[in-house]
C-alpha cells in the first residue's frame, strides 16, 4: 500500500519537532490523525495530532525539500526558524519557488489533541 501524501509530508514536517516516528490512527478524506512519537523508548514522549487537510491540499514536494534542509542544517530550534530563508541560496529551486515554499511553511497548522480535544498546534515561525 502506498503512503499518502499527507503522511509523507507529516513525517518530514514533524522532524522539526524531533519526532522520530508517527503512528497513524485514522485517515479520512478530510483529515489525518495519529501519534507523534518523540522518543521510541519512552512511552510518555508522545503527542496525538490531527491535520484537517485533504490529499489535494498537501503542500508541494518542494516544501519537503526545504524542511529537510532546515532540519539537516539545524536552521531551527523546535518551532522557531533561526535562519532567514529569504537570505539562503538553494540549488534545489529558484527564488520564486523558495519564496512560495517559505509562505507555505508558515501556513502549516497541525492541531495537537489532548484527551480528545484539539488544543495547541504544530506551526513554525521566526
Amino acid at each position: 500500500m502506498n503512503e499518502s501524501k499527507r503522511l509523507n509530508f507529516l513525517k518530514s514536517y514533524l522532524k522539526l519537532y524531533g519526532v522520530e516516528k508517527i503512528e497513524l490512527t485514522n485517515e479520512t478524506v478530510d483529515s489525518i490523525s495519529g501519534i507523534a512519537i518523540y522518543d521510541k523508548s519512552d512511552p510518555e514522549e508522545r503527542q496525538e495530532f490531527i491535520w484537517h487537510k485533504t490529499e489535494s491540499e498537501v503542500p508541494s514536494a518542494e516544501l519537503n525539500i526545504l524542511i529537510e534542509k532546515i532540519v539537516a542544517e539545524k536552521w531551527h530550534n523546535g518551532d522557531k526558524i533561526t535562519k532567514d530563508i529569504a537570505e539562503i541560496e538553494f540549488t534545489e529551486f529558484d527564488n520564486e519557488t523558495k519564496n512560495r515554499m517559505e509562505f507555505e511553511l508558515f501556513e502549516i497548522d497541525i492541531k495537537m489533541v489532548d484527551n480528545g480535544e484539539e488544543t495547541d498546534s504544530y506551526f513554525v515561525h521566526y
